[in-house]
C-alpha cells in the first residue's frame, strides 16, 4: 500500500512539474477587433438569407408540425369511423368473443363446475 501511494505521489509531482514548465498563453491586443471584424464580414456575406432559412427549418417547428399532423389524422380517424358505438355494444361483443374462445370442448376438461358449486 505504501509503495502504491509513493508511486502516485511521484506521478502527481511529475505532472505538476510539467504543467509549471508549459509556456503561458498570450492573447494579441488586436484579437477583439479582428474577431468583431470577422463577425461583421460573415453577417454581411451570408446575412439575411442564411438566418431565415435556419429559422424556418428548426427542429422545434418540425416537431410541432408532426404533432399537429398526428392530431389531425387521429381526429379524422375518429370522425370517419362511422357512428359512435355504445359501451354496451362493445362489452357485449367482447363477452361473445371470450365465450367463443374459452367455451369450446377442448377447454371443458379444465372447467370444473362441481368445484364452483353449480
Amino acid at each position: 500500500m505504501n509503495r502504491n501511494s509513493e508511486h502516485l505521489e511521484a506521478e502527481v509531482s511529475k505532472t505538476l512539474e510539467l504543467l509549471d514548465q508549459m509556456p503561458k498563453v498570450q492573447v494579441s491586443g488586436r484579437f477583439r477587433t479582428q474577431l468583431l471584424h470577422r463577425i461583421d464580414s460573415m453577417e454581411h456575406a451570408g446575412g439575411a438569407v442564411g438566418t431565415t432559412v435556419l429559422a424556418v427549418f428548426s427542429p422545434k417547428l418540425a416537431f410541432l408540425t408532426l404533432l399537429l399532423m398526428l392530431n389531425i389524422a387521429s381526429a379524422m380517424l375518429l370522425f370517419m369511423n362511422g357512428g359512435p358505438q355504445s359501451a354496451t355494444g362493445i362489452s357485449g361483443t367482447l363477452a361473445e368473443t371470450f365465450s367463443d374462445d374459452y367455451g369450446g370442448p377442448a377447454l371443458s376438461y379444465y372447467d370444473d363446475q362441481s368445484a364452483l358449486g353449480r
